[in-house]
């Protein structure tokens, strides 16, 4: 960026160049430092400054070349009175070492690639062959350069070391400024940094003041108990604390307060919607000047989503138990039961060949005989499905798949009265899928579309199709359906839309997630039925 420049200056003597006294000179600094704030950006600060150097310095040219050596980014110029060559931007800067010497700069800096060190004065103006430049040092920091130009025909010896003796406090001055701008620009960015990071953080932050104020309060606390930041901020942590939690958390807090940190704090949330929810969290002071305590931040973490987590492990091993128990008891059905079946079919053809046998006889043997049978397959099945799952890909028949796996189902819609129906395309491609898996993705969603039918007794419809290159099987049924803005939502693990010991919200999640691995997707809609519809789309390539 480039300044504004005037046009070349005339030639002349040094004797026709005005030579500021100590009083313009002091006029200058204090000039700039009416008008110098911590807030102005650099632009604000160098154009300042080459105004009142101007004024201060007329006839010369004069720019203020900023850098940053930490980046390596070109130059900012703010220049007046004369014309910039092109390309000084990425120019090193040429200083003298008795310039480098009187302003303090690091060695190390002064060595970097930004500045090179000769006793010739490398001029960034046309026309202009005569000068000096001076370092803009902070805290042996460099900010940039000033370089001060003289008109052809003027002797730079005989005026440039008094120029060079007006220049260096208003330079010093100028490195200060800069170095003040920067410094509350990276600090500005650091804090607005800092306050992101905190508001998005997947924990709950809370912070207070010495007098008990809070000041920090982040988006997942407020999402959490469904209060607005205007509600928290600037309240005494007391005044919202559960009541009967308050006599000790106000103890904790007041030791946090002292210095002292704590951790595993059980606290119970009240929220907006009446509930609470179970929190832990650690608290720890933040120490200030003196060693004081000037705040204390606390952050926590819900456990609503472990307990649940925690539940379903133990749910988990029940099953695990229940299915030991199970595999057992199925085992001793299947003797007793292979005695009944054959004991059965042995009257049924005695009984078939009896001429004199009543028909209703005959009848009720059939039905031992079909119901026994119906009662070892379903064993058969329960315990092949029992079974651990192997991760095998295998070439399978959807339609196959789906009839199995409504048979484990059969219970829930003969108890509620609900009407099952399978419409299977005849021609759907056999495809490359774990069997078992794709058995439970089956299951779970038949299983919900019952549950989402079992009050009114409506009907649960499971078709497959072949469509460009996939096998689509759909789930449908006539209840309720998922309101719009929860269909997002319905594969997060933990959400559930059913009544208590009905759901455990890890159901869809664990579909999705097993759908996904078999390089499908898995989508939700309303159903022609009147309910919602669950498609699964399965690729036929492997």
């Amino acid at each position: 960026m480039t300044g504004p420049s005037a046009p070349a200056p005339t030639p002349a003597s040094a004797a026709a160049l005005v030579r500021p006294d100590a009083a313009a000179l002091l006029e200058a600094v204090l000039e700039l430092g009416r008008h110098l704030h911590l807030d102005m950006d650099e632009v604000d600060v160098a154009g300042r400054f080459v105004g009142v150097l101007g004024r201060l310095l007329p006839g010369r040219a004069l720019v203020v070349r900023v850098l940053d050596p930490r980046t390596g980014e070109p130059a900012r110029c703010y220049a007046v009175g004369g014309e910039l060559r092109p390309g000084i931007e990425t120019e090193a800067i040429t200083l003298k070492e008795s310039a480098i010497a009187k302003t303090g700069l690091k060695s190390a800096v002064a060595a970097s690639a930004r500045v090179r060190v000769g006793g010739r004065w490398d001029p960034p103006f046309h026309r202009v062959g005569a000068g000096f430049a001076v370092p803009l040092v902070a805290a042996g920091e460099l900010y940039g350069a000033l370089d001060v130009g003289y008109p052809p025909g003027v002797d730079a010896a005989e005026i440039g070391e008094h120029d060079e003796g007006v220049v260096l406090p208003l330079a010093n001055q100028l490195a200060v400024a800069l170095r003040g701008s920067r410094l509350y620009r990276d600090t500005i960015g650091l804090r607005d940094y800092t306050a992101r990071l905190i508001e998005h953080a997947n924990a709950l932050i809370v912070g207070i003041d010495h007098r008990w104020r809070i000041t920090v309060c982040n988006r997942a606390l407020l999402q959490l108990t469904g209060y607005g930041r205007d509600e928290l901020i600037g309240r005494d942590l007391r005044d919202v604390m559960p009541t009967e939690q308050r006599a000790r958390l106000t103890q904790l807090f007041a030791a946090a307060l002292r210095g002292a940190s704590q951790d595993a704090i059980e606290i119970l949330l009240d929220t907006r919607r009446g509930d609470r929810v179970r929190t832990v969290w650690s608290i720890a002071a933040i120490g200030g000047s003196h060693r004081a305590v000037d705040a204390v931040v606390a952050i926590g973490a819900d456990q609503s989503k472990l307990e649940d987590l925690q539940r379903q492990v133990i749910q988990a091993e029940r099953l695990a138990t229940l299915g030991q128990i199970a595999a057992g008891v199925v085992h001793e059905l299947n003797n007793p039961l292979t005695s009944i079946i054959v004991y059965a079919e042995h009257l049924l053809g005695k009984a078939e060949a009896d001429a004199a046998a009543l028909e209703g006889d005959r009848e009720k043997l059939r039905r031992i005989v079909g119901s026994a049978r119906r009662i070892m397959g379903f064993t058969r099945e329960l315990v092949q499905y029992a079974k651990p799952v192997s991760s095998e890909v295998d070439l399978v028949e959807v339609n196959d798949v789906v009839r199995r796996s409504t048979s484990f189902c059969e219970h829930l819609f003969e108890r509620n009265g609900i009407e099952l129906r399978l419409i299977l395309a005849d021609e759907v491609p056999p495809l490359h899928a774990v069997p078992g898996q794709l058995e439970q993705v089956l299951i779970n969603l038949v299983t919900n579309a019952a549950h989402a039918v079992e009050d009114d007794g409506g009907t649960v419809v499971v078709r497959t199709r072949a469509v460009r290159g996939h096998v689509e099987i759909e789930v449908a049924d006539s209840g309720p359906g998922v309101p719009a803005p929860d269909r997002d939502r319905v594969f997060d693990p933990f959400f559930t839309t059913k009544t208590d010991g009905k759901g455990t919200g890890l159901g869809l999640s664990i579909v999705k997630k097993i759908v996904e691995q078999h390089r499908g997707m898995i989508t939700i809609d309303a159903a022609r039925e009147g309910g919602a519809a669950f498609v699964v789309a399965l690729p036929l390539e492997p």
